[in-house]
């Protein structure tokens, strides 16, 4: 079990504002850095919110760059290690209880006001932190859902980000489930993307829902504020019904619904949302998405099997099988239907990605067999791909 140390002191050196300093040092450590941003409002003088950041790779000026447009809206203090990736747990909650340590010891630090976030495995790690102290306000979850440190009775809220084209879509959608099934307070904002970083925008989204939720619990409430995020909700669901998204429209109107019922009067919407739902055009693409995700349910499990069977357990691998199936899957491109396209794109990149870290491992072991049948495999997933053995 992880066991975190979180100690605020008072400020000392502050670095520049409105710069990000890629490579601060953290003292007493062996050669750990992290990169750093403070917004240009930052004051020494006042508590400020922050935001620690988990990048799967290492690359902290690439998570922090990824959240200035919400640091400058929101006054966060961004920070995201150079050495926290994917890998063993415990060694990323020591480096994350060593990052910990050394911000609260400069910096003043709004106690209600800690996020945390992620990208991929950077996510799952965020999640766990977060339900491991139970300190933070809440999660910005980006591409991935949870590691075996599920949220559960903690008071954290949940924002999860992915993109339609994610292998993890699925999952994101059942993780939203399972959280709203034992009624923990989250939201889940799907868009038009592969798995990648959000973009600023759609980070700036999840901290407008964030910070709605804070409004919400202050009394009086500050209904102009609120009033001002209910106007950019609205906009944003109209702007998805012109382009004809309807289930990110339907996604909207979900979550307008259930953030603004108890404040804001929503009575028209309610019935123009029983409209919309009735509408012959969203049962088409809601069926449609359902149809996809279990074709992609089929297909996950079948080549997830099939690869652990040949690759991770080191078994002959049959690549004409390989062939076949894929073949198979990329018919479903050739079909006059967006949803299956991007199934198609989730289940490819999910195999994908297996295949690479599987590649990576056997470079390193000396696999040569083994390592020409995963870059034959990764050759028949993207012929294009320019991998060598």
């Amino acid at each position: 079990m992880a066991c975190f140390s979180l100690v605020f002191l008072r400020a000392q050196h502050i670095p520049e504002k409105g710069v990000v300093h890629d490579s601060v040092q953290v003292p007493g450590t062996n050669g750990e850095t992290y990169a750093l941003y403070l917004p240009k409002s930052y004051s020494e003088n006042t508590l400020s919110p922050i935001l620690f950041i988990y990048s799967p790779n290492a690359r902290g000026s690439e998570g922090v760059k990824t959240f200035l447009k919400a640091s400058e809206k929101y006054g966060l203090v961004l920070a995201c290690s150079n050495n926290s990736k994917n890998g063993p747990y415990d060694r990323n909650f020591a480096i994350a209880n060593n990052l910990f340590n050394h911000i609260f010891s400069f910096l003043n630090i709004k106690q209600d006001e800690m996020w945390v976030s992620g990208f991929s495995g950077g996510s799952r790690l965020a999640s766990a932190i977060a339900s491991l102290t139970n300190q933070f306000a809440g999660v910005v979850g980006c591409g991935a859902g949870f590691s075996e440190h599920m949220p559960s009775t903690q008071n954290f809220l949940y924002v999860g980000l992915c993109g339609n084209r994610d292998m993890n879509y699925g999952e994101m959608i059942s993780n939203k489930n399972y959280l709203d099934l034992i009624k923990f307070k989250n939201t889940l904002i799907t868009y038009d993307a592969d798995h990648r970083w959000p973009t600023p925008e759609h980070i700036v989204r999840a901290f407008d829902w964030l910070y709605l939720q804070k409004l919400k619990q202050k009394n009086p409430q500050p209904v102009n504020q609120i009033q001002t995020y209910y106007q950019s909700d609205t906009d944003l669901l109209n702007g998805f019904l012109e382009s004809g998204d309807l289930i990110l429209a339907n996604e909207q109107y979900e979550r307008i619904l259930k953030d603004y019922e108890t404040v804001i009067q929503v009575d028209s919407l309610k019935e123009n949302y029983r409209l919309f739902q009735k509408s012959k055009a969203f049962k088409e693409q809601k069926s449609a998405l359902d149809n996809a995700l279990g074709i992609e349910e089929k297909f996950m499990t079948k080549l997830r099997s099939r690869f652990s069977e040949e690759f991770e357990k080191n078994t002959k691998v049959h690549l004409k099988w390989w062939e076949k199936e894929l073949n198979n899957l990329e018919g479903f491109k050739a079909k006059d239907d967006v949803e299956l396209q991007k199934m198609v794109d989730r289940v490819k990149f999910d195999l994908f990605v297996r295949a690479y870290g599987q590649r990576r491992m056997l470079l390193q072991t000396n696999g040569a067999e083994q390592l020409s049948s995963v870059n034959r495999l990764i050759k028949i997933i993207y012929p294009s791909s320019t991998l060598t053995e």
